[in-house]
């Protein structure tokens, strides 16, 4: 049983108010893509080599998952928009500085690590507002503005490295970082124009007290914690290896042309992901996005035994749908039953929680590999993920979330 939510209640999707988020969001999310590819080129351009490149994406990753939890305290409290505008202005401060040195010289290594560390920071106040207004630009129509909002990122996330590839042959990496200041500029621009309701909180921020309520609220939805203590084990076993394992084994095995096809089938798929889960919401969407979830595994069994390139290409194709599907039906659970004056706090742990143990999990991959072979710890992966989504399908109360639809929300 699903329910029809493109006919339901609500104001129509693609109001002015929507358009400007979504094309904010969108733009903001090819400058992220775009800019740890221009961010490697530079470095090695400027002879730091590929420990400079590990340090300059750790600088970038690092204060954005430490500080996630701050960031999501002060959107509750501010209120998103402002610290949206803020974060924007301050990523955009952080490029501009970086394009300019590498325009006008060469900026040393520390120089590069500073403004990267500078932009994860802002990064952390970006990431939960930018999600956690989505029930507020989209009244009665979350699930519909998820599923837009993923088919767009798949197709950025298809085309951003084939455009930043093009700019880097083309113009070089002080230009690819112009592009990505330009992406925070005018996503700065764009949320300005949003009509949010509500103001600041009273009072000064009690950034550890907020931090402890937005704690509560995470672990009192059995639910939401249950699924993020199964990512965390995902995240270091088999999303922190995937990326690593797969470029690795399909490049030498294939090649890199072919490794970039597969790669494109991965993305096509998504995009369909997206499309498959746009229009109807199922009665239990944890349960179906579970179920849809495990298409994932078979790719890791085709790489690994190295399969015919068709057979991985397919499975590829059905990793992209399964995983895109579920992460539409996840997003609109959590955007529409968690209450708004939490939510904020409640993505911060949800995104810190999903993310903390990937780079771990890409550290590791590498020597373990060596140790092990490559095909065992694919293998293992796939074990485990079905595990994961069996565990997912096991627990009640991920079984049992029926959907809910959000209160439109008042503009001003």
């Amino acid at each position: 049983m699903t329910e029809d939510l493109a006919t339901g209640a609500g104001p129509r999707l693609w109001s002015a108010n929507f358009r400007n988020y979504f094309a904010a969001r969108t733009i903001s999310l090819l400058g992220d893509i775009i800019l740890p590819i221009g961010l490697i080129a530079a470095v090695l351009g400027e002879g730091y080599g590929a420990s400079g490149v590990g340090y300059a994406l750790a600088a970038s990753l690092g204060p954005t998952i430490v500080l996630m939890l701050f960031g999501g305290a002060l959107a509750d409290h501010f209120r998103p928009k402002p610290l949206l505008v803020l974060a924007d202005l301050v990523r955009l401060a952080a490029q501009g500085w970086l394009a300019v040195s590498l325009l006008t010289g060469s900026p040393s290594l520390p120089e590069i690590l500073i403004t990267q560390a500078v932009f994860g920071t802002a990064t952390a106040l970006f990431q939960p507002s930018i999600s956690g207004i989505v029930p507020e630009v989209a009244p009665g129509r979350v699930h519909e503005a998820n599923a837009a909002l993923r088919i767009t990122e798949s197709c950025v996330t298809l085309g951003g490295p084939a455009l930043a590839g093009v700019l880097l042959v083309v113009a070089g990496p002080p230009v690819v970082m112009v592009f990505v200041t330009a992406t925070c500029l005018i996503s700065c621009l764009l949320v300005w124009t949003l009509r949010l309701s509500g103001g600041a909180a009273a009072g000064r921020p009690r950034v550890l007290k907020d931090i402890r309520e937005g704690w509560t609220a995470f672990a009192s939805r059995p639910w939401l914690w249950a699924v993020i203590c199964v990512f965390v084990v995902l995240g270091l076993t088999v999303f922190g290896p995937y990326h690593v394992l797969s470029a690795t084994v399909l490049t030498e095995d294939r090649g890199a042309s072919a490794y970039a096809l597969l790669m494109s089938a991965h993305g096509a798929g998504a995009i369909a992901g997206g499309f498959l889960a746009l229009k109807r919401m199922p009665s239990r969407p944890l349960l179906t996005g579970a179920l849809w979830l495990a298409l994932f595994i078979p790719q890791f069994l085709f790489i690994a035994l190295k399969a015919p390139v068709a057979l991985v290409a397919a499975a590829m194709f059905a990793a992209g749908v399964g995983r895109s599907y579920w992460a539409v039906m996840w997003s609109t659970s959590v955007q529409t039953q968690v209450p708004p004056e939490v939510l904020n706090r409640v993505l911060a742990y949800e995104i810190t929680g999903s993310m903390m143990l990937v780079p771990v999990g890409r550290a590791l991959s590498g020597p373990v590999a060596e140790a092990a072979g490559s095909a065992p710890v694919l293998l293992a992966s796939a074990a485990v993920l079905t595990l994961g989504c069996l565990a997912l399908v096991a627990i009640p109360a991920v079984r049992g979330l029926r959907p809910v639809s959000p209160s439109p929300a008042g503009t001003s």
